[in-house]
Protein backbone atom coordinates (compact mmCIF):
# COMPACT_ATOMS: atom_id res chain seq x y z
CA UNK A 1 0.00 0.00 0.00
CA UNK A 2 1.23 3.74 -1.11
CA UNK A 3 2.08 6.07 1.66
CA UNK A 4 -0.82 8.24 0.74
CA UNK A 5 -3.06 5.81 0.75
CA UNK A 6 -2.16 5.08 4.28
CA UNK A 7 -2.61 9.07 4.67
CA UNK A 8 -6.31 8.89 3.33
CA UNK A 9 -6.79 5.43 5.88
CA UNK A 10 -5.28 8.07 8.85
CA UNK A 11 -7.80 10.68 7.84
CA UNK A 12 -10.70 8.38 7.52
CA UNK A 13 -10.38 6.83 10.99
CA UNK A 14 -9.78 10.48 12.57
CA UNK A 15 -12.91 12.01 11.10
CA UNK A 16 -14.27 8.91 12.49
CA UNK A 17 -13.78 9.06 15.82
CA UNK A 18 -13.85 12.59 15.50
CA UNK A 19 -17.61 12.28 14.34
CA UNK A 20 -18.17 9.73 17.10
CA UNK A 21 -17.21 11.51 19.93
CA UNK A 22 -19.28 14.35 18.71
CA UNK A 23 -22.16 12.10 18.12
CA UNK A 24 -21.50 11.09 22.21
CA UNK A 25 -21.49 14.40 23.32
CA UNK A 26 -24.68 15.35 21.10
CA UNK A 27 -26.72 12.47 22.09
CA UNK A 28 -28.35 12.79 25.74
CA UNK A 29 -31.13 10.39 27.49
CA UNK A 30 -33.96 11.68 29.71
CA UNK A 31 -35.49 8.75 31.88
CA UNK A 32 -39.03 8.82 32.58
CA UNK A 33 -38.99 9.62 36.50
CA UNK A 34 -36.88 12.34 36.10
CA UNK A 35 -36.92 16.13 34.65
CA UNK A 36 -34.36 17.70 33.44
CA UNK A 37 -33.07 21.64 33.20
CA UNK A 38 -31.11 22.26 29.59
CA UNK A 39 -29.35 25.06 29.57
CA UNK A 40 -28.05 25.40 25.70
CA UNK A 41 -24.49 26.55 25.01
CA UNK A 42 -26.39 30.05 23.58
CA UNK A 43 -27.74 30.27 27.59
CA UNK A 44 -31.36 29.08 27.07
CA UNK A 45 -33.06 27.36 29.42
CA UNK A 46 -35.22 24.34 28.64
CA UNK A 47 -37.22 22.16 30.79
CA UNK A 48 -37.52 18.52 29.59
CA UNK A 49 -40.38 16.32 30.89
CA UNK A 50 -40.58 13.42 28.44
CA UNK A 51 -38.16 10.70 28.64
CA UNK A 52 -36.39 9.59 25.57
CA UNK A 53 -32.87 9.95 23.80
CA UNK A 54 -32.51 13.88 22.27
CA UNK A 55 -29.48 15.85 20.21
CA UNK A 56 -28.05 19.68 22.06
CA UNK A 57 -24.27 20.56 21.27
CA UNK A 58 -22.47 20.72 24.60
CA UNK A 59 -25.99 21.60 26.96
CA UNK A 60 -25.44 21.88 30.65
CA UNK A 61 -28.00 19.91 32.23
CA UNK A 62 -29.44 19.47 35.48
CA UNK A 63 -31.47 16.28 36.15
CA UNK A 64 -34.86 16.66 39.37
CA UNK A 65 -36.84 13.39 40.32
CA UNK A 66 -40.23 14.29 39.23
CA UNK A 67 -41.76 12.23 42.71
CA UNK A 68 -39.95 11.74 45.81
CA UNK A 69 -40.04 9.76 48.85
CA UNK A 70 -38.21 10.16 51.95
CA UNK A 71 -38.52 8.31 55.44
CA UNK A 72 -37.13 9.90 58.81
CA UNK A 73 -35.98 7.47 61.76
CA UNK A 74 -34.24 8.10 64.48
CA UNK A 75 -31.31 5.45 62.82
CA UNK A 76 -30.70 8.07 60.41
CA UNK A 77 -30.91 10.97 63.04
CA UNK A 78 -33.32 12.73 60.96
CA UNK A 79 -36.51 11.91 62.67
CA UNK A 80 -39.10 15.48 63.50
CA UNK A 81 -38.05 16.67 66.84
CA UNK A 82 -41.25 17.62 68.61
CA UNK A 83 -41.80 19.68 72.09
CA UNK A 84 -45.05 18.99 73.66
CA UNK A 85 -47.18 22.08 76.21
CA UNK A 86 -45.59 20.65 79.01
CA UNK A 87 -41.95 21.49 77.48
CA UNK A 88 -41.17 17.45 77.15
CA UNK A 89 -39.74 16.77 73.81
CA UNK A 90 -40.41 13.80 71.21
CA UNK A 91 -39.18 12.76 67.96
CA UNK A 92 -41.80 11.58 65.60
CA UNK A 93 -40.71 8.90 62.33
CA UNK A 94 -42.55 9.40 59.42
CA UNK A 95 -42.90 8.94 55.70
CA UNK A 96 -43.03 11.74 53.11
CA UNK A 97 -43.69 11.95 49.83
CA UNK A 98 -43.75 15.16 47.27
CA UNK A 99 -43.62 16.00 43.70
CA UNK A 100 -42.16 18.74 41.68
CA UNK A 101 -43.57 18.22 38.05
CA UNK A 102 -47.10 19.32 38.79
CA UNK A 103 -46.29 22.99 37.97
CA UNK A 104 -45.37 25.19 34.97
CA UNK A 105 -41.62 25.40 33.66
CA UNK A 106 -41.02 29.06 35.09
CA UNK A 107 -41.94 27.81 38.29
CA UNK A 108 -39.57 24.91 37.92
CA UNK A 109 -36.90 27.10 36.26
CA UNK A 110 -37.17 28.83 39.86
CA UNK A 111 -37.11 26.25 42.16
CA UNK A 112 -33.52 25.32 40.32
CA UNK A 113 -32.75 28.83 40.38
CA UNK A 114 -33.28 28.30 44.45
CA UNK A 115 -31.85 24.80 44.93
CA UNK A 116 -28.78 25.60 42.50
CA UNK A 117 -29.11 22.46 41.05
CA UNK A 118 -28.96 20.49 44.07
CA UNK A 119 -32.06 17.74 44.67
CA UNK A 120 -31.13 17.89 48.40
CA UNK A 121 -32.25 21.07 48.87
CA UNK A 122 -35.69 20.55 47.67
CA UNK A 123 -35.57 17.55 50.35
CA UNK A 124 -34.45 19.95 53.33
CA UNK A 125 -37.40 22.89 52.16
CA UNK A 126 -39.87 20.09 52.44
CA UNK A 127 -38.56 18.69 56.11
CA UNK A 128 -38.11 21.74 57.44
CA UNK A 129 -41.84 23.07 56.33
CA UNK A 130 -42.86 19.33 58.08
CA UNK A 131 -40.53 19.88 61.34
CA UNK A 132 -42.49 23.25 61.64
CA UNK A 133 -46.04 21.72 61.48
CA UNK A 134 -45.47 18.85 63.32
CA UNK A 135 -44.19 21.61 65.83
CA UNK A 136 -47.52 23.18 65.58
CA UNK A 137 -49.66 20.58 66.10
CA UNK A 138 -47.61 19.34 69.07
CA UNK A 139 -47.61 22.25 71.08
CA UNK A 140 -51.79 21.86 71.37
CA UNK A 141 -51.12 18.13 73.01
CA UNK A 142 -49.93 16.67 76.07
CA UNK A 143 -47.26 13.35 75.55
CA UNK A 144 -50.24 11.81 77.33
CA UNK A 145 -52.85 13.38 74.84
CA UNK A 146 -50.70 12.28 71.91
CA UNK A 147 -51.24 8.79 72.73
CA UNK A 148 -54.63 8.84 73.92
CA UNK A 149 -55.94 10.77 71.04
CA UNK A 150 -53.54 9.56 68.42
CA UNK A 151 -55.62 9.40 65.17
CA UNK A 152 -56.31 12.95 65.77
CA UNK A 153 -52.56 13.84 66.04
CA UNK A 154 -51.79 12.50 62.94
CA UNK A 155 -54.53 13.39 61.06
CA UNK A 156 -53.80 17.31 61.82
CA UNK A 157 -49.81 16.80 60.90
CA UNK A 158 -51.09 15.01 57.72
CA UNK A 159 -53.77 17.85 57.11
CA UNK A 160 -51.01 20.49 57.75
CA UNK A 161 -48.33 19.19 55.32
CA UNK A 162 -50.32 17.75 52.99
CA UNK A 163 -50.83 19.78 49.86
CA UNK A 164 -49.24 22.73 51.89
CA UNK A 165 -49.79 26.04 50.19
CA UNK A 166 -45.97 27.38 51.36
CA UNK A 167 -44.44 24.89 49.82
CA UNK A 168 -46.84 25.09 46.72
CA UNK A 169 -45.59 28.48 45.93
CA UNK A 170 -42.24 27.13 45.25
CA UNK A 171 -43.06 24.33 43.27
CA UNK A 172 -43.46 21.36 45.94
CA UNK A 173 -46.36 19.33 46.27
CA UNK A 174 -46.41 16.78 48.83
CA UNK A 175 -48.58 14.67 48.08
CA UNK A 176 -48.23 11.94 51.11
CA UNK A 177 -47.53 11.89 54.77
CA UNK A 178 -47.38 8.91 57.35
CA UNK A 179 -46.94 8.71 61.17
CA UNK A 180 -44.40 5.64 61.41
CA UNK A 181 -46.16 5.03 65.04
CA UNK A 182 -46.33 6.86 68.10
CA UNK A 183 -43.43 9.45 68.92
CA UNK A 184 -40.29 8.34 70.60
CA UNK A 185 -40.22 10.30 74.03
CA UNK A 186 -37.52 11.81 76.16
CA UNK A 187 -36.55 9.98 78.80
CA UNK A 188 -38.13 12.10 81.65
CA UNK A 189 -41.61 11.76 79.63
CA UNK A 190 -40.97 8.21 79.14
CA UNK A 191 -40.78 7.95 83.29
CA UNK A 192 -43.41 9.86 83.95
CA UNK A 193 -45.81 7.29 81.64
CA UNK A 194 -44.33 4.88 83.62
CA UNK A 195 -45.78 6.60 86.96
CA UNK A 196 -48.69 7.28 85.30
CA UNK A 197 -49.10 3.48 83.85
CA UNK A 198 -48.60 2.32 87.53
CA UNK A 199 -51.43 4.97 88.67
CA UNK A 200 -53.86 4.10 85.94
CA UNK A 201 -53.32 0.49 86.85
CA UNK A 202 -54.08 1.46 90.01
CA UNK A 203 -56.89 3.53 89.11
CA UNK A 204 -58.22 0.30 86.81
CA UNK A 205 -57.87 -1.78 89.93
CA UNK A 206 -59.94 0.15 92.11
CA UNK A 207 -61.93 0.42 89.67
CA UNK A 208 -61.97 -2.63 89.09
CA UNK A 209 -62.83 -3.86 92.65
CA UNK A 210 -65.59 -1.22 92.91
CA UNK A 211 -67.08 -2.44 89.31
CA UNK A 212 -66.79 -6.03 91.43
CA UNK A 213 -68.58 -4.73 94.15
CA UNK A 214 -71.33 -2.57 92.24
CA UNK A 215 -71.78 -5.86 90.59
CA UNK A 216 -71.99 -7.80 94.11
CA UNK A 217 -74.58 -4.66 95.30
CA UNK A 218 -76.45 -5.06 92.09
CA UNK A 219 -76.68 -9.34 92.49
CA UNK A 220 -78.15 -9.00 95.72
CA UNK A 221 -80.04 -6.26 95.01
CA UNK A 222 -81.13 -8.52 91.66
CA UNK A 223 -82.21 -11.01 94.18
CA UNK A 224 -83.85 -9.06 96.62
CA UNK A 225 -85.83 -7.52 93.67
CA UNK A 226 -86.67 -11.34 92.65
CA UNK A 227 -87.53 -12.36 95.63
CA UNK A 228 -90.04 -9.19 95.88
CA UNK A 229 -91.47 -9.98 92.58
CA UNK A 230 -92.00 -13.44 93.34
CA UNK A 231 -93.78 -13.39 96.71
CA UNK A 232 -95.68 -10.08 94.87
CA UNK A 233 -96.69 -12.42 92.31
CA UNK A 234 -97.55 -15.40 94.23
CA UNK A 235 -99.74 -12.93 96.33
CA UNK A 236 -101.20 -11.64 93.16
CA UNK A 237 -102.17 -15.01 92.06
CA UNK A 238 -104.00 -15.81 95.16
CA UNK A 239 -105.36 -12.97 94.79
CA UNK A 240 -106.49 -13.34 91.47
CA UNK A 241 -107.41 -17.26 92.43
CA UNK A 242 -109.85 -15.81 95.19
CA UNK A 243 -111.25 -13.05 93.03
CA UNK A 244 -112.15 -15.62 90.37
CA UNK A 245 -113.63 -18.07 93.04
CA UNK A 246 -115.70 -14.91 94.49
CA UNK A 247 -116.57 -14.60 90.53
CA UNK A 248 -117.61 -17.87 89.76
CA UNK A 249 -119.62 -17.91 92.93
CA UNK A 250 -121.23 -14.55 92.28
CA UNK A 251 -121.75 -15.60 88.71
CA UNK A 252 -123.59 -19.09 89.79
CA UNK A 253 -125.67 -17.24 92.51
CA UNK A 254 -126.62 -14.92 89.87
CA UNK A 255 -127.62 -17.58 87.81
CA UNK A 256 -129.47 -19.47 90.38
CA UNK A 257 -131.12 -16.18 91.24
CA UNK A 258 -132.31 -16.15 87.25
CA UNK A 259 -133.60 -19.37 87.47
CA UNK A 260 -135.53 -18.85 90.43
CA UNK A 261 -136.79 -15.87 88.62
CA UNK A 262 -137.62 -17.44 85.78
CA UNK A 263 -139.18 -20.71 87.67
CA UNK A 264 -141.23 -17.88 89.86
CA UNK A 265 -142.09 -16.40 86.05
CA UNK A 266 -143.05 -19.36 85.12
CA UNK A 267 -144.87 -20.58 88.11
CA UNK A 268 -147.15 -17.51 87.66
CA UNK A 269 -147.51 -17.69 83.94
CA UNK A 270 -148.94 -20.82 84.57
CA UNK A 271 -150.97 -19.96 87.34
CA UNK A 272 -152.41 -17.51 85.41
CA UNK A 273 -153.00 -19.30 82.65
CA UNK A 274 -154.95 -21.90 84.95
CA UNK A 275 -156.67 -19.24 86.17
CA UNK A 276 -157.72 -18.21 82.59
CA UNK A 277 -158.17 -21.60 81.58
CA UNK A 278 -160.99 -21.72 84.88
CA UNK A 279 -162.17 -18.32 83.69
CA UNK A 280 -162.81 -19.79 80.66
CA UNK A 281 -164.32 -22.75 81.89
CA UNK A 282 -166.50 -20.87 84.30
CA UNK A 283 -167.60 -18.69 81.43
CA UNK A 284 -168.48 -21.41 79.54
CA UNK A 285 -170.39 -23.46 82.59
CA UNK A 286 -171.63 -20.19 83.19
CA UNK A 287 -173.07 -19.58 79.61
CA UNK A 288 -173.95 -23.37 79.43
CA UNK A 289 -175.91 -22.96 83.13
CA UNK A 290 -177.84 -19.69 81.55
CA UNK A 291 -178.51 -21.62 77.92
CA UNK A 292 -179.60 -24.26 80.27
CA UNK A 293 -181.89 -21.68 82.36
CA UNK A 294 -183.05 -20.41 79.19
CA UNK A 295 -184.50 -23.82 77.47
CA UNK A 296 -185.80 -24.92 81.26
CA UNK A 297 -187.40 -21.57 81.67
CA UNK A 298 -188.85 -22.12 78.26
CA UNK A 299 -190.34 -25.50 79.22
CA UNK A 300 -191.31 -24.41 83.06
CA UNK A 301 -193.25 -21.48 81.22
CA UNK A 302 -194.74 -23.91 78.79
CA UNK A 303 -195.62 -26.29 81.76
CA UNK A 304 -196.53 -23.34 83.67
CA UNK A 305 -199.35 -22.58 81.16
CA UNK A 306 -200.29 -26.17 81.34
CA UNK A 307 -200.21 -25.82 85.02
CA UNK A 308 -202.35 -23.06 84.84
CA UNK A 309 -205.06 -24.51 82.11
CA UNK A 310 -205.22 -27.27 84.64
CA UNK A 311 -205.54 -25.04 87.54
CA UNK A 312 -208.01 -22.79 85.80
CA UNK A 313 -209.91 -26.24 84.37
CA UNK A 314 -209.52 -27.46 88.57
CA UNK A 315 -211.53 -23.67 89.88
CA UNK A 316 -213.97 -24.22 87.29
CA UNK A 317 -214.81 -27.52 88.32
CA UNK A 318 -214.48 -26.53 91.64
CA UNK A 319 -216.63 -23.34 91.34
CA UNK A 320 -219.08 -25.60 89.71
CA UNK A 321 -218.46 -27.92 93.05
CA UNK A 322 -218.42 -24.63 95.21
CA UNK A 323 -222.59 -23.23 93.16
CA UNK A 324 -223.10 -27.12 93.97
CA UNK A 325 -222.20 -27.06 97.47
CA UNK A 326 -223.45 -23.52 98.59
CA UNK A 327 -226.38 -25.80 97.45
CA UNK A 328 -226.11 -28.72 99.20
CA UNK A 329 -223.60 -27.10 101.71
CA UNK A 330 -220.83 -29.62 101.48
CA UNK A 331 -217.71 -27.51 102.47
CA UNK A 332 -215.27 -30.95 102.45
CA UNK A 333 -215.25 -31.25 99.05
CA UNK A 334 -213.62 -28.24 98.38
CA UNK A 335 -210.91 -28.92 101.11
CA UNK A 336 -210.16 -31.53 99.47
CA UNK A 337 -209.37 -30.01 95.92
CA UNK A 338 -206.99 -27.28 97.58
CA UNK A 339 -204.85 -29.92 99.28
CA UNK A 340 -205.14 -31.82 95.74
CA UNK A 341 -204.25 -28.77 93.92
CA UNK A 342 -201.21 -27.72 96.30
CA UNK A 343 -199.94 -31.19 95.87
CA UNK A 344 -199.77 -31.43 92.44
CA UNK A 345 -197.74 -28.14 91.97
CA UNK A 346 -194.86 -29.17 94.82
CA UNK A 347 -194.98 -32.62 93.04
CA UNK A 348 -194.27 -30.61 89.03
CA UNK A 349 -192.28 -27.99 91.01
CA UNK A 350 -189.72 -30.19 92.70
CA UNK A 351 -189.68 -32.74 89.20
CA UNK A 352 -188.84 -29.31 87.07
CA UNK A 353 -186.02 -28.44 88.96
CA UNK A 354 -184.45 -31.97 89.52
CA UNK A 355 -184.36 -32.67 85.60
CA UNK A 356 -183.00 -28.90 85.19
CA UNK A 357 -179.82 -29.20 87.23
CA UNK A 358 -179.51 -33.09 86.90
CA UNK A 359 -175.89 -33.29 85.49
CA UNK A 360 -175.35 -29.56 85.33
CA UNK A 361 -172.12 -28.70 87.24
CA UNK A 362 -173.83 -25.43 89.79
CA UNK A 363 -172.31 -22.53 91.60
CA UNK A 364 -172.50 -22.81 95.20
CA UNK A 365 -175.18 -19.87 95.25
CA UNK A 366 -177.25 -18.52 92.09
CA UNK A 367 -179.64 -15.62 92.50
CA UNK A 368 -181.47 -15.80 89.97
CA UNK A 369 -183.91 -12.84 90.11
CA UNK A 370 -185.39 -10.97 93.90
CA UNK A 371 -188.40 -11.92 94.84
CA UNK A 372 -191.27 -9.42 95.00
CA UNK A 373 -191.01 -8.75 99.02
CA UNK A 374 -187.36 -8.08 98.11
CA UNK A 375 -185.61 -10.87 99.61
CA UNK A 376 -183.03 -12.99 98.07
CA UNK A 377 -183.29 -16.52 97.28
CA UNK A 378 -187.12 -16.66 96.30
CA UNK A 379 -187.25 -18.04 92.06
CA UNK A 380 -189.51 -16.53 89.83
CA UNK A 381 -191.64 -20.26 89.59
CA UNK A 382 -192.13 -20.33 93.58
CA UNK A 383 -193.32 -16.28 92.80
CA UNK A 384 -195.67 -17.71 89.67
CA UNK A 385 -196.78 -20.93 91.75
CA UNK A 386 -197.84 -18.86 94.88
CA UNK A 387 -199.47 -15.85 93.31
CA UNK A 388 -201.53 -18.69 90.77
CA UNK A 389 -202.18 -20.22 93.65
CA UNK A 390 -203.41 -17.33 96.04
CA UNK A 391 -205.59 -15.97 92.93
CA UNK A 392 -206.98 -19.52 92.87
CA UNK A 393 -207.57 -19.99 96.23
CA UNK A 394 -209.10 -17.28 96.38
CA UNK A 395 -211.39 -17.55 93.66
CA UNK A 396 -212.56 -20.95 94.86
CA UNK A 397 -212.52 -19.70 98.46
CA UNK A 398 -216.20 -19.66 100.04
CA UNK A 399 -217.87 -16.86 100.22
CA UNK A 400 -218.88 -15.74 103.62
CA UNK A 401 -222.04 -17.11 105.29
CA UNK A 402 -225.21 -15.34 105.09
CA UNK A 403 -226.55 -14.29 108.02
Amino acid sequence: MSYKAINHLVILGILAIITLVCFVKMAHVNDVQNLQIVQNVNGGIEVRREGGWYFRMCPRIWEYPKASVEICNEQDKDAIVMQFSNKTTARLNCQIGYRIDGTNDNMIVRLHQQVEGNDDKIWKKVQTQLQTEAQCVASQYTPSESVEKFPEFAEKIHNAIVHNDKLLEEGIDVVSFTCAGLPKYDTETEAQFAKQKEADLAKRLAEAEKLKLEAEKLKVEANYQMQISEQKGQAEAEMAKAVQAAEKEKKLAEIAAQKQVEVAKLEKEKAEIEVEKQKQVAKIEAEKLLAVAEVQKKTEAEKLEAIKLQAEQKVAEAEAKKVAIEKSGAITELQQAELDLQKAIAQYKWESIGKAIAGVKLPQMMNIGTGGDGKSGVGALDQLIQTMTVEKLGAISPAPAKK
